[in-house]
Formats: structure tokens, sequence, C-alpha cells
């Protein structure tokens, strides 16, 4: 298996792919968060000096919104692992390169399995340096009293780098069960950027309050950093207002607020982070597991 996983990754390391798609992935992380970081600086800053809000002494310029810019922004980046995913194993079998893989290694299933591991760590790897340059995206963009703390920042980042990883497997299962470069990156793209948004956002507006985008992959995909997001932003205004002698915010209540929050980061309707994780680890071990199937069976020849 070890000298199966170094294969994997002299194939990939001698191709522009990985490079090829890690300096759009960089420069589209940093420029969207710079972007929302500044949107919801200049929001706060309108709502701050709003004379009702001020009249109730509530210090919404006291928290981490930026953390909103940052969720986004590795949301968004995201695609370009799962690009990475759906060519590493279609590109071969499109080119019939996976053929000689296939008939040295011991078995199609080390073969397959040495790439599930190795896309992993490079789904990780698109993970880290897409959080890093939405970091530094917000870190630029954003006000200095608007960003997060280190112990909330971390978990953006790893909920992002969970993301990331799922997206690549997703992105490495429907590669394999397609068989088809160009189709599977039209079938995903399509997905990612156009139908599971919009169809989102559709399905979030036609009924209140609704979860059902969340049980979709690109909606529970979201919930990851969404729902982190949320969380962390809830258990700020419940601290603030509670240290300024308010009373604990209601069970009802709290669901309504994340809601909100979820939806300004980009995931209407979605659960909170664990049940979001388990759902997108679901469908990724749908794909991922179909395409493995498709290709114990596939003629290589």
């Amino acid at each position: 298996m070890g000298r199966l996983i170094n294969a994997e990754f002299r194939k990939i390391l001698t191709t522009k792919l990985w490079w090829g798609l890690m300096i759009p992935a960089v420069v589209l992380a940093v420029l969207w968060a710079w972007g929302w970081s500044a949107v919801t600086g200049e929001l706060i800053n309108d709502v701050t000096n709003e004379p009702e809000l001020r009249n109730f002494d509530v210090p919404v310029d006291e928290m981490s919104w930026s953390v909103i810019a940052l969720a986004r922004s590795i949301n968004i980046a995201s695609i370009f692992p799962m690009i990475f995913g759906a060519l590493g194993l279609a590109s071969e079998l499109s080119r019939k390169t996976i053929t000689t893989t296939f008939l040295t290694a011991p078995s199609r299933a080390s073969v397959l399995g040495a790439k599930a591991i190795t896309y992993v760590l490079w789904g990780a790897i698109f993970g880290l340096v897409i959080s890093a340059a939405a970091s530094l995206g917000t870190l630029i963009g954003s006000d200095t009293n608007l960003l997060p703390e280190g112990e909330q920042w971390f978990l953006i980042v790893l909920a992002g780098m969970i993301m990331c990883i799922l997206w690549t497997l997703v992105g490495l299962g429907v590669g394999a069960l397609i068989g088809s470069p160009v189709g599977a990156l039209v079938i995903l793209l399509i997905y990612a950027l156009v139908v599971g948004p919009f169809g989102e956002v559709v399905l979030f507006g036609t009924t209140e309050g609704s979860n059902l985008p969340g049980f979709l992959p690109n909606g529970s995909a979201n919930g990851l950093t969404g729902s982190t997001a949320a969380a962390l932003l809830f258990e700020q205004i419940q601290t603030l207002v509670f240290n300024r002698g308010g009373a604990a915010i209601p069970a009802s209540r709290q669901e309504t607020i994340e809601e909100i929050i979820r939806f300004s980061a980009g995931a209407p309707g979605a659960f909170s982070l664990w049940i979001s994780g388990l759902i997108f680890l679901g469908w990724t071990a749908l794909f991922f597991m179909t395409g493995i199937i498709r290709n114990q069976r596939r003629d290589i020849t």
C-alpha cells in the first residue's frame, strides 16, 4: 500500500493540475474574504450608528462578524479540491492510463484504497491552503474589533478543512463513477455553482424555517462552516446580553438567530455542525463507494 501511495503522489506532483487549481483557489479565497469582510464591516458600522440600537446599548461592533466572511470564502473556494478529486481518477480512466496500474498492482481494491488515502491528504492540503488564504483576506478586509479570537478562528479553519477533504472524495467518487473528466466536471460544477445554491434558497424560502436544504450535499457541506460561525456568534450574543444584565435568550429565539446567521454565512436551512457533518459524510460515502464499486467491475481494456 505504501508504494501505491507513493506512486499516486508522484503522479500528482509530476503534473501541473495541483498547482493549477491551487493558485485560483488562493486568489478566490483571498478576494472573496476581503470583499465580504469589507461589506460586513460597513453594515455593522451602519447598524451601530442607528439611534434605536444605541439606546439599547447593544455592542454589535464588539462581535466577531468577520467569521461570516471567513466561512463564505472557504465555502466558495472548496470547488477547487472538488475539481481536483473529480479529475483524479476520471482522467486516468478516460486516457486508459489506469490500465497498467490495475494490471501491476496486487488488486484493484488496493489501487483505489491508495487513491482514497492520497486524495484525503491532498484534500487536507487544499483545505489548509484555502483556509490560510481566506484568513488573509479576512485580516485585510475586516476591522480589528470584528475579527474572531484564536480559538474561534481555529474552529472555522478546522471545519473548512474537513469540508475540503470530503468534497475531494465526492469529486473522486463522481469522477470514478462517470469515467469522463468532462462529464464529471460539468455535473459537479453545475450542481455546486447553480443547482445547489439556488435550490437551497428556493427550498428555504418556500417553506419558512425549513431544514430541507440542510439534507442536500451542498447545504450540508456549507453547514460545516456556516453552523460553526453561527454557534460562535450566538455564544457571543448570549454572553454580551447576560453581562449587561439581560436574561438568557430563549431556545426558540436562539434557533431563529442562528438560522439568520447561517443564511448570512451561505448555509440556509443547515443543521448544527455535527448533524451537517454527518449528513455530508453520508453523501460522501455514497458517491465514493458507488464510484469504487463501479471501478471494481469496469472494463479497462
